[in-house]
């Protein structure tokens, strides 16, 4: 069965199907490995403002060890490139012993523009399910969350929602487990050095 999407409504073809290439399917290398590379972020940034100037704007910080967030902050994490595989990150707690669990938001996002939309509020065809979101409750802490979910993303938030007053809670150690056919090292790099590609606050930056 084939569908077609117009005029914001589904249709399905019935007078056409697929037929595979013989030709195309000899000439296919499916045994191909997927390569498996740890990427630690390499910038991070607490912030309550989520506009695109202010997050263009603002100071990166490198990553250097927990992060602390207070009340109605966000921890935004860089890994430098578009990456596509697994995320995990460590929490624990600051302060007062939990009096109430924690409830953490996290937004996945290729691009830094994406960190500002509510994208549940988007009107479209394409599911809700695919926005790569994920909202979850942590219980006991410390605790190393792992994310069952394969995302495609450069930028990492993390944001607790409705936070206790009595305690903050601390994350370190994040990890993303890439996974690809291709290996980034077997790519030959640009000769041209320009600055600006290094830049954490370019939305185009290109890091090696």
């Amino acid at each position: 069965m084939t569908v077609t999407f117009n005029d914001n409504q589904f249709y399905q073809i019935t007078d056409q199907s697929f037929t595979a290439n013989p030709k195309l399917l000899t000439k296919a290398n499916f045994s191909i490995p997927l390569t498996t590379r740890t990427i630690t972020p390499r910038h991070y940034l607490v912030t309550s403002k989520l506009t695109y100037a202010a997050l263009v704007a603002a100071r990166w910080q490198p990553v250097t060890g927990p992060i602390k967030l207070n009340k109605n902050e966000r921890l935004i994490l860089d890994l430098g490139a578009v990456y596509v595989g697994h995320f995990q990150i460590a929490l624990d707690v600051a302060g007062s012993p939990m009096d109430a669990p924690l409830l953490m938001r996290t937004h996945f996002a290729e691009r830094l523009q994406e960190l500002g939309v509510d994208a549940s509020q988007v009107e479209s065809w394409l599911p809700l399910s695919w926005i790569q979101g994920d909202t979850r409750h942590v219980e006991v802490l410390p605790a190393t969350v792992e994310f069952e979910r394969r995302y495609s993303c450069r930028y990492i938030m993390l944001e607790p929602v409705g936070q206790s007053l009595k305690w903050q809670p601390v994350l370190a150690d994040a990890e993303f487990r890439a996974t690809s056919v291709v290996l980034k090292e077997a790519v030959r790099p640009i000769s041209l050095v320009v600055p600006v590609l290094n830049d954490p606050n370019d939305e185009d930056a290109m890091v090696a």
